[in-house]
């Protein structure tokens, strides 16, 4: 009969022949493309004021701060 350490041997060279093809097959696929989101898109821009120019007012909060 078989030896309970003969097949754990066994069973981790087949996982582990397993796993490497995997790991293989992946290199060989060319990279997907990559989904672009919005910030890559688009980037974000702020718009700030001329130094020549005045700031606009603040606007107040309708409610009093205690």
């Amino acid at each position: 009969m078989f030896d309970l350490r003969t097949v754990v041997i066994a069973a981790s060279f087949i996982l582990a022949s397993i796993a490497v093809a995997a790991a293989e097959g992946a290199q060989q696929q060319p990279p997907a493309p990559r989904a672009e989101t919005a910030g890559e898109a688009r980037p974000i821009r702020v718009v700030l004021p001329a130094p020549w120019q005045t700031a606009a007012p603040e606007a107040r909060s309708p409610l009093p701060l205690r």
